[in-house]
């Protein structure tokens, strides 16, 4: 799907907008951790459901699907087999990015052909421009860069903090003593810990705190979640 080149601002301010509107209907304040299964089915009025898509649409890592004309948000059963509420939420989030942001192209497409046109989500094409925009809408939905930095700052006594050495020089995980590359899963707790993130990876956290500016990393080295997490 080819879609339109979008800021950062305008994907922010559309989650943002998202999240105000459902703290209106709920009337207050909405804090993390940020309930998009509700905000899904309770104020964009979709319905959610839980399937194996990759029987259903005949191809492989499916992790979730659009519909605009039945109105459906669909997420591969099997993330609810593994057990991890981080990547099945943040899933859900990028599906109501898709629904926010693109629902007009599918729309269009659904138009000119006889079987409704669906937003299909494959690992393969995590990098496509569609797919990064709905990603960065459910970083910016499930947390929101305000409660983030207030979370980020409980933990850390400044502005930023520089990764600058790979490992620990103390030889452990001393996060606010010794932040370095090899103790990215513990900073990424403690703030998800400090900001009621319960329902954020560590490794969607991480990444947050990086594009946010809050944790730079000037060492070359990966994070390597692959391997750590």
């Amino acid at each position: 799907m080819n879609v339109r080149w979008l800021p950062k601002e305008s994907i922010a301010k559309s989650a943002s907008d998202l999240l105000g509107g459902y703290e209106q209907l709920v009337g207050h304040p909405v804090h993390p951790p940020i309930p998009v299964e509700d905000i899904i089915e309770r104020y964009l009025c979709l319905n959610l459901s839980f399937e194996d898509l990759e029987a259903r649409l005949g191809m492989e890592d499916v992790l979730g699907a659009t519909f605009v004309r039945s109105k459906t948000i669909c997420i591969n059963q099997k993330l609810l087999e593994k057990k991890s509420e981080g990547r099945m939420m943040f899933t859900c989030a990028h599906e109501a990015g898709h629904w926010v942001l693109h629902r007009q192209y599918a729309e269009q497409a659904t138009r000119r052909g006889d079987q409704e046109f669906g937003i299909i989500c494959r690992t393969k094409d995590a990098r496509s421009p569609v797919e990064w925009q709905a990603d960065y809408f459910a970083w910016c939905l499930l947390m929101p860069e305000n409660e983030v930095a207030g979370a980020f700052s409980q933990v850390w006594d400044g502005k930023e903090m520089v990764l600058d050495n790979a490992r620990s020089r103390l030889g452990g995980t001393w996060v606010c003593v010794d932040p370095c590359v090899s103790n990215w899963p513990f900073i990424s707790d403690a703030v998800r810990e400090a900001g009621g993130f319960s329902n954020v990876s560590k490794e969607a956290m991480i990444i947050r705190l990086r594009e946010l500016g809050l944790v730079r990393n000037m060492t070359g080295e990966s994070l390597g979640w692959r391997k750590t997490a």
